[in-house]
């Protein structure tokens, strides 16, 4: 790997720190959900970069003996687990989907079910940087000190749920915004 192993689980481990105590000031479930979805996140990454460094010094141990080559493919096999597992795609923090646009197929992770896409659903709608209670820059430096990338996103599976939604989240009323009133004769 390009950066060094001790020094990430070093970083990772102070901004999961940061997290928690972040966390502390929240005022609203949803940013206390994500902050503890991160710190979990966080503690796993820490645990693959610890199963890279053991493996680092095994195959330093094994160097010159029958035991070298097995000791290889354990580094190869944890950087390339870390590697697939945190840096190709975005990690969910919140909601998260799969779309298979091959078979234009959705997997709803609520019904554990496949459903034929029909149109733009499932649809996606990032949580604004202010819900999250100061976690929008934290999440910003741990991407750029460990390379994966993060997601807040609400995930509606119709267009009905994603309307609902807005609805509630503008406080507006549509029974009075969409009122049909009787034209006053003068």
């Amino acid at each position: 790997m390009a950066h060094n192993n001790l020094m990430l689980v070093a970083q990772l481990s102070g901004l999961r720190i940061l997290v928690l105590a972040n966390r502390l000031g929240c005022d609203t479930e949803l940013a206390r959900s994500v902050h503890e979805t991160l710190a979990a996140k966080l503690a796993k990454m820490i645990d693959a970069q610890r199963k890279i460094l053991a493996a680092g010094r095994s195959r330093v141990a094994a160097r010159g003996t029958e035991d070298e080559e097995d000791a290889f493919y354990d580094l190869h096999h944890y950087q390339t687990a870390y590697y697939e597992t945190w840096l190709i795609e975005p990690i969910a923090l919140l909601d998260d989907y799969l779309v298979d646009d091959l078979s234009r197929e959705y997997f709803d992770f609520r019904t554990r079910d496949w459903h034929h896409r029909d149109g733009e659903v499932p649809i996606a709608v990032p949580v604004p940087r202010e819900k999250l209670c100061g976690l929008a820059a934290i999440i910003a430096e741990i991407e750029d000190v460990s390379g994966a990338r993060f997601s807040v996103e609400n995930v509606y599976y119709s267009e009905a749920e994603a309307e609902a939604a807005w609805w509630e989240s503008s406080g507006a009323d549509p029974d009075e915004i969409f009122a049909v009133t009787e034209p006053v004769l003068s």
